[in-house]
């Protein structure tokens, strides 16, 4: 298990992040095992934090871990996930993403358009096949991570509203307020076959 550095916008290893994954196929399953313990061990120092993709470490391969809450206890791993809306509400909030907010040159959060409440699919760390039901925070928090795997960083998004920063102090504060705002969203996920 090693603590990895993040990939940035502004880094050399930069082009992983632009790139669709790869699924994660059954005779890679330690490797899968491995990328999820280096993921967790890397967003540890990070904490309390949403998720993070294995693009994000350099893997170019689909598996990413998330929090409905941002703690630790609820960090989840998701290995070739999809996903689709239930109903049609959407909402808008500021994302931060590591990628971005970790760059030595560009402090961007990104207001994006997602869907309030989607049907998830996905392998845990087990080996089972998931179905859940995320409503809010997770909702977001999985299509953003999700964005990771099909090569989409946020601020990039058609989509996206931009706010930029002067100084990673001033991001990091705005960043605050948005955590506490999220907090009223967060909902844990539902099983779907047991609501």
């Amino acid at each position: 298990m090693h603590t990895m550095k993040i990939v940035t916008i502004d880094c050399a290893l930069k082009e992983v992040l632009k790139k669709k994954t790869l699924d994660i196929q059954n005779h890679e399953w330690n490797l899968a095992l491995e990328i999820a313990e280096n993921l967790k061990k890397t967003l540890l120092p990070l904490m309390p934090a949403a998720g993070l993709a294995a693009p994000q470490i350099g893997v170019s391969k689909s598996i990413f871990i998330y929090s409905y809450d941002r703690q630790l206890v609820n960090l989840e791993g998701v290995i070739n996930p999809t996903y689709k809306p239930l109903g049609e509400e959407i909402w808008k909030g500021w994302e931060g993403c590591f990628s971005v907010i970790l760059s030595e040159k560009t402090w961007k959060l990104a207001k994006v358009p997602r869907y309030k409440t989607i049907l998830v699919q996905y392998l845990n760390l087990e080996g089972k096949s998931v179905e859940k039901i995320l409503e809010g925070f997770a909702a977001k928090v999985f299509q953003h991570e999700y964005d990771h795997l099909q090569g989409i960083e946020n601020i990039d998004r058609p989509d996206a509203e931009i706010l930029s920063f002067e100084s990673k102090e001033e991001l990091s504060a705005f960043m605050q307020a948005i955590r506490q705002e999220d907090a009223d969203f967060y909902k844990a996920p539902q099983d779907k076959n047991n609501p």
